[in-house]
């Protein structure tokens, strides 16, 4: 609650709020409490919070707490502060929120300083709106029973909104300023205001009550009621009315009250201006908890307890704290010791003896500490262990060994007897024998007359350094060392030695337990051991501790291991061990207790005993903050099963809102992260959780205590996350919650592109099915036409060669006989004229199989280099028949393309022009003519000779076709240039008329 007046003269900004019947049920602390049983935690702006300066706190439906400040409003999970302010809610005038409320439909309801009042549905933040005859600074708000909001204004009175949305006002005073709204048992609608009292309001009556009633003062900070009573808080004490009749509690009077909490026992907690004070009338007591007790603000303005019990309450720049019971108490320099590093416990009578770093003890009598010093020269080492025997006390440190008996003081060492100073530890036998373990001399046997009796290396021992000793049933002393194992001396002298591990030089044995069955338990460096039957077994803990080095372990006699780490204190019951051991599980479960449960360090003090109390059942342990203290029967399993949330889902770095199910997930994400919590506050660290994602996991992930699940890559699909919660007891919420999602697919993973897929690669198929007999065909075609070819070739190749091969036979054998040699001349001439034919015919295959097997090869060539060495070779033929060569080049004539396949072309185009010339023209000519069009490069052969009969000119690229019987050709020539053309991507054109000539166009692509 919130309250703005004048006091003494000054502008004093109190704040005010009482959450009474908000939450379902406040548990409380018994009344034989005092502050100092109860663990106080505390978070500020270094943890969290957006101000120190905390005006409420509010435990909603579904268990979040809301705090608000000045500088904004907060939802804690207990492990994170979320904070609202205006860079997330547009609405907002500034950042100050006073009050919350919640109506039955859920909805919260915040009363803010300048932006009236804002709601929030769970998802969203809303402004209510209001007439603007009520101001924007709403001090107070509260939904009662009816669904009635009540609405309380700074210097304008209270209001009213009815479920109908009509809004009234009530309490027709001027300037009048509302602090607190409540309401009570009977459904009466109770009102705080400044200067005039408290007003009860119902359907039939308001009733003001003031000083002239017996009220403490007339401005009115809270109103609270428990049962029956209201309670009254003013700037000048506390009232109670019941009926209509006014009383005040003694203990308060002249007490500026901020806020009012009952708790289920009848004790009463308010917050005032000096601290909390705790005030409970049966039994009679009255405690307040201030600064010097370590309060971090004397201002107290808001109490509240939640529903696990805990008390929480918002000071005035010293933050929010939260008191809760437990089962840890703490002793430290704040109580009275001397130092916080502590070592050892024991205790003789009603006293405890608390030997510290500082080489004091501390005797502590259960409400105050006084002190036993002993000489300057011991106090020069820690005290490492403290033993009663009737009158007598002794201590032991590195010193010696100092014997206090009826206030006269004794030391014990090396000059006066004793072999060995650096002692560890003492222990008394059954049979009342004391012994000493050393640091450096191994095994003392005491005897105060000096016959000492040591056992070291020399007599069997494997290290010299001892760290504790026991005794089992049989009367055997049990030797805890280091780097030496676990070394058994019988009553007989007999010594055996024990490894922990093959190699035991890291090995440390701090602390020896023997229990009623026998078992022997060791607490190590490495984990605790049972020792059973000549044979050590290490106990295998889960979940794993990140650190198994024990000290210490003790039984609490109520089925209870205790023992005492460097990162807190863990408790095993006798059954988990029983059943490990007896094979029927393969892990032991444990508790787990530190700074969360009370302990001020939860580091406790290595290699160092605790302590079990037998007449209170408290586990006494050192720490480095004091002596931890631990009552198991205090504790109290927390059995509020916790509301679990998924509150935050992010992809690829990108934050999901609203959090809902059927949330659409685009294609090609990678990195799922969902943040979860359990609103459990007790202890937060404690809280586990288990998650499985449907569609991914068979099986719970789990249990853990990390509060974000992460998934990488995850196929298109629909899927569940399913997680479940506990409180720090183990209680679960096997309910938890849910979120449905759907990762979209790629158009190409989509059914529709499946089938559409589909389609395409049977249409594919088809299409390859029916190329293929295409092929197959075009390729049959081609096969029969080579092979007609092939026939063909044959027979006219046998033929072509056959003939001047025979020619040549007979004209040979002519010769032969031929005397003359100018007739054998002739004959040899001839002879050259059929060898020249043959080998025109074999230069022509020749020049058709490069075509069909010599890779293309383009280079720039000179053309006209090119016809002028086809020419120069057909001297012989063109000079004698007067046959000219012209050209009629466009361009320039080079040319990037195959130049031996070109002069192939052009060689047959040109020799067949020269072989077929009309030489009864006055001017046979051969023209080369060379144009480029487009893309394209036109090469044309064009004679004036005899020209080709129009019958034939479609069959003249045939193989070995010939015009006429008197061709003298092979017929290859223009097949030749025709395979050729194709081979270049060329075409070729033939155009001819008998008498006139011909001509053929080479149509190249550019580059052929």
């Amino acid at each position: 609650m919130r309250i703005v007046c004048l006091l003494f003269g000054l502008a004093l900004i109190l704040t005010f709020k009482s959450l009474g019947q908000s939450t379902p049920q406040r548990i409380g602390f018994d009344p034989k409490y005092a502050f100092k049983d109860l663990t106080m935690d505390t978070w500020t702006n270094k943890s969290g919070l957006v101000s120190n300066n905390v005006i409420s706190i509010y435990q909603a439906n579904n268990d979040y707490l809301w705090v608000t400040s000045y500088n904004g409003l907060q939802r804690f999970d207990g492990n994170k502060f979320e904070i609202y302010d205006q860079t997330n809610i547009s609405e907002l005038a500034s950042n100050t929120f006073y009050e919350c409320t919640q109506d039955k439909k859920g909805v919260l309801w915040f009363g803010t300083g300048a932006s009236g009042i804002i709601g929030y549905d769970g998802k969203d933040f809303f402004k209510l709106d209001l007439p603007d005859t009520i101001p924007s600074s709403i001090v107070s708000i509260f939904s009662d029973s009816q669904g009635r909001l009540w609405i309380g204004t700074k210097n304008n009175g209270l209001y009213v909104k009815n479920n109908n949305g009509v809004l009234n006002k009530q309490l027709e005073i001027p300037n009048l300023t509302i602090h607190n709204i409540s309401e009570d048992l009977h459904g009466n609608i109770w009102v705080a205001t400044d200067n005039k009292g408290a007003f009860r309001i119902n359907t039939t009556e308001t009733k003001q009550f003031t000083t002239l009633d017996g009220l403490q003062g007339n401005l009115i900070s809270t109103v609270y009621q428990k049962n029956d009573t209201t309670y009254i808080g003013t700037l000048n004490g506390l009232n109670i009315i019941i009926g209509d009749k006014v009383d005040k509690i003694e203990a308060f009077d002249k007490e500026i009250i901020n806020d009012i909490v009952v708790d289920d026992y009848g004790v009463l907690w308010v917050g005032t201006e000096r601290g909390i004070a705790k005030y409970s009338s049966h039994p009679q007591s009255y405690e307040v908890f201030s600064e010097t007790d370590g309060l971090p603000s004397k201002r107290v303005v808001d109490l509240s307890f939640d529903n696990e019990g805990s008390l929480w309450v918002c000071t005035y720049e010293g933050g929010l704290v939260r008191f809760k019971a437990g089962i840890i108490n703490n002793l430290t320099i704040k109580d009275g010791l001397t130092t916080n590093q502590v070592h050892i416990i024991n205790r003789k009578d009603d006293l405890y003896y608390i030997g510290t770093q500082d080489g004091m003890i501390n005797i502590f009598d259960g409400e105050n500490i006084q002190y036993l010093e002993l000489s300057e020269e011991f106090r020069k080492d820690v005290i490492r262990d403290i033993h009663f025997e009737e009158d007598t006390i002794w201590v032991a440190n590195y010193k010696g060994l100092a014997k206090i008996s009826n206030g006269n003081q004794q030391y014990i060492n090396e000059s006066n007897g004793l072999p060995n100073n650096n002692l560890r530890t003492i222990f008394k036998d059954s049979n009342d024998q004391i012994w000493l373990g050393s640091r450096t001399g191994g095994l003392i046997r005491f005897n105060e007359n000096g016959q000492h009796k040591v056992y070291d290396k020399d007599s069997g021992l494997l290290t010299n350094y001892i760290l504790s000793i026991a005794e089992d049933k049989q009367g055997n002393i049990l030797i805890g060392t280091n780097a030496g194992g676990l070394s058994v001396l019988s009553p007989d002298g007999t010594l055996n030695n024990y490894s922990i591990q093959e190699d035991d030089s890291g090995s440390l044995i701090f602390g020896i337990l023997t229990d009623d069955q026998d078992f022997v338990w060791l607490s190590t460096n490495l984990g605790l051991y049972r020792f059973f039957n000549n044979k050590i077994e290490k106990v295998q803990l889960h979940p794993s501790l990140k650190m198994e080095k024990f000290f210490d372990v003790v039984n609490d006699k109520t089925g209870n291991f205790w023992l005492s780490s460097a990162i807190g204190v863990i408790r095993i019951t006798e059954g988990e061990l029983y059943n490990y051991f007896e094979g029927n599980q393969n892990y032991v479960a444990y508790d787990f207790f530190g700074e969360d449960d009370g302990m001020e360090s939860q580091e406790c003090t290595g290699a160092t005993k605790s302590y079990f109390d037998e007449e209170t059942g408290k586990i006494w342990i050192p720490t480095f903050e004091g002596v931890a203290i631990i009552d198991p029967s205090q504790k109290v399993i927390n059995q509020k099963i916790p509301n679990v949330y998924i509150t935050q889902v992010q992809v690829d770095n990108s934050s999901i809102f609203p959090i809902q199910d059927g949330v659409k997930i685009k294609p090609g994400t990678f990195r799922y992260l969902f943040d979860i919590t359990s609103l459990s506050f007790l202890a937060p660290s404690k809280v586990q959780f288990m998650y499985k994602l449907e569609g991914i996991d068979e099986q719970w992930n789990g249990p853990t205590k990390k509060r974000r699940i992460e998934y990488t890559n995850l196929p298109y699909g629909d899927y569940t996350l399913l997680v479940k919660g506990s409180n720090n007891d183990d209680i679960w919420n096997e309910t938890g919650a849910k979120l449905s999602f759907t990762v979209m697919p790629f158009y190409f993973e989509t059914l529709w592109f499946r089938i559409g897929l589909l389609a395409f690669f049977i249409a594919l198929a088809w299409g390859l099915y029916t190329w293929r007999v295409y092929d197959i065909k075009k390729t049959n075609k081609v096969l029969r036409k080579m092979n007609t070819e092939l026939d063909h070739f044959v027979y006219s190749a046998s033929h072509d060669l056959r003939g001047p091969l025979t020619s040549t036979m007979g004209i040979v054998n002519l010769a032969l006989d031929e005397k003359d040699p100018g007739q054998r001349d002739q004959y040899f001439g001839l002879i050259k004229q059929c060898t020249d034919k043959m080998n025109h015919f074999i230069n022509e295959l020749i020049n058709y199989s490069k075509n069909k097997n010599d890779k293309i090869e383009y280079r720039e060539f000179e053309l006209k280099v090119v016809i002028d060495s086809i020419w120069e070779g057909l001297k012989e033929r063109v000079t004698p028949r007067g046959i000219s060569l012209e050209y009629d080049f466009s361009m320039d004539g080079k040319i990037l393309g195959d130049e031996t396949r070109l002069k192939v072309i052009l060689r047959n185009l040109i020799h067949n022009a020269v072989v077929f010339s009309d030489t009864n023209k006055p001017t046979p000519i051969v023209k080369v003519m060379l144009r480029q069009n487009n893309r394209n490069i036109e090469l044309s052969v064009i004679d004036n000779g005899q020209g080709i009969p129009k019958n034939v000119i479609d069959r003249v690229f045939d193989m070995f076709f010939r015009a006429n019987d008197h061709s003298i050709g092979s017929g290859l020539g223009l097949y030749v240039v025709k395979e050729t053309t194709q081979k270049l991507n060329a075409t070729i054109e033939v155009k001819s008329e008998e008498g006139k000539g011909s001509s053929f166009k080479i149509i190249l692509p550019t580059g052929a």
